[in-house]
């Protein structure tokens, strides 16, 4: 007879986390052949529905899938004994679960957070706001996303730039930002890519795991 797990021996924010990002993985590639918008809101509506999508057929399949939370405000974390600046701050998208072996029944709630950000032209705009509007998001106390957790996520939408010149243009930024470089897990020609890198933050938990899942939105780029 097999022997059921014990509890403790489950890494459920593992599970949880990678849950999330094959999650947006699938609802990436459902917007590929959908209408796409150029503004960022647009886009992540547009993301938004499709993550809906995904997850309705995930459940008639018989996995358990968490509700994705568009615009939430960043919960309260435990350690905030008064109401924080990064409690009015507002990540693109969590995922949440109650942790069942938080050793502080007020420290349950876990959230995995993700940051969407356009990679366009003006590639120098955008790539700066990629790492200064969404990775130091991560990092810094005021809008400390993810605090508390151990890794997130980043969406890139790759519009009309190619995919080597963003990546060098955000690996420059987070240089001189003092921040891990990104590195290649899978690539997909211009179509797409998946980076990872830790970042050193000064909120627990440190250091922070974040994946980059950058996807082409509409065509090409031409040289």
């Amino acid at each position: 007879m097999n022997q059921r797990p014990q509890l403790s021996s489950i890494d459920f924010w593992n599970d949880h986390e990678e849950l999330c990002r094959q999650l947006l993985r699938d609802a990436l590639a459902d917007l590929e052949d959908r209408p796409i918008a150029a503004d960022e809101n647009d886009l992540n509506r547009l993301l938004y529905r499709a993550i809906i999508r995904v997850s309705q057929k995930a459940v008639q399949d018989g996995d358990h899938i968490p509700v994705v939370v568009p615009e939430g405000r960043n919960p309260p974390a435990a350690s905030d004994v008064e109401r924080a600046k990064r409690e009015f701050k507002v990540p693109d998208f969590y995922w949440a679960y109650i942790d069942p072996l938080a050793p502080d029944p007020n420290d349950a709630s876990k959230q995995f957070v993700v940051e969407c950000k356009r990679l366009a032209n003006p590639i120098a705009r955008y790539t700066r706001e990629y790492v200064r509007s969404g990775i130091e998001r991560f990092i810094n106390f005021g809008h400390g996303y993810g605090k508390g957790m151990r890794s997130g996520a980043m969406v890139g939408y790759l519009q009309e730039v190619f995919l080597d010149d963003a990546l060098a243009r955000v690996n420059g930024v987070a240089k001189g930002d003092a921040i891990q470089a990104l590195a290649v897990i899978l690539r997909h020609g211009e179509k797409g890519a998946e980076f990872g890198h830790q970042v050193t933050r000064p909120i627990p938990v440190s250091p922070f795991c974040l994946t980059h899942i950058w996807t082409r939105i509409g065509p090409d780029p031409v040289p």
